[in-house]
């Protein structure tokens, strides 16, 4: 299997691989699973915020829509794992959009197999890898080190052998730019969308074991699997 790591903004073209893993580890990538893991029915991925708002209006008029940034009063959930993990989510449609995550995900749309993957999912990705079997994997970080790190995670833990010990890779989280502003900025109401407890959702490893899958919709959306 050959290895690619390339950054979603250095992308040129078509992606050429058979599976694509789009990484954002703060925040995009560790919220998605905490959505469904808090019961939600179908988690969707938009390619902007309009078009978030437009899908609500009309296809899924029961949806809570999410994204990161400033507030804005058509979405009523920030991207913010550690609010995340303490909503109640069940039966509800969530429709995610995110400056780097979801963005990478549309970005990777041509490559056959696209995952999402944060720390929190890591180990399941790798088995999901595995069991692609790809000739050519695409590893996409979508912003700084922290997403770095965990591509350089995920090829230690393909590359076989012994257990890897992820405790030098969440340091670079830790270490990144974004993770240092994820501790400094804590629950101060001036960064909306930041949770006291989101650094620590961010840096918790394997807590759900199975991968998530985003795939297209007919409605342009990508509908997110587990997997």
């Amino acid at each position: 299997m050959e290895i690619v790591t390339r950054h979603v903004d250095d992308l040129e073209g078509a992606v050429d691989a058979d599976v694509a893993v789009v990484i954002d580890v703060i925040r995009a990538f560790t919220v998605a699973p905490w959505c469904l893991s808090r019961g939600a029915e179908r988690l969707l991925f938009a390619p902007g915020v309009e078009e978030a708002v437009r899908a609500q209006t009309e296809h899924h008029p029961e949806a809570l829509l999410l994204k990161d940034g400033g507030t804005d009063p058509r979405f009523a959930l920030p991207n913010a794992p550690g609010r995340i993990a303490r909503e109640d989510l069940t039966g509800r449609t969530v429709i995610q959009v995110t400056g780097n995550g979801t963005r990478g995900a549309y970005a990777a749309g041509a490559a056959p197999v696209v995952l999402c993957a944060s720390f929190a999912t890591a180990a399941a990705t790798a088995r999901a890898v595995r069991a692609a079997a790809p000739a050519r994997l695409l590893l996409m970080p979508t912003e700084g080190d922290e997403d770095v790190a965990l591509a350089d995670y995920l090829v230690a833990m393909l590359d076989g052998g012994a257990a890897v010990d992820p405790s030098p890779y969440l340091e670079r989280v830790v270490r990144s730019t974004a993770g240092r502003e994820c501790a400094a900025y804590g629950a101060d109401a001036r960064y909306p969308g930041v949770d006291a407890d989101n650094l620590r959702r961010c840096l918790e490893v394997d807590v759900f074991d199975h991968a998530l899958q985003a795939v297209p919709q007919p409605d342009g959306l990508l509908a997110v699997h587990a997997r």
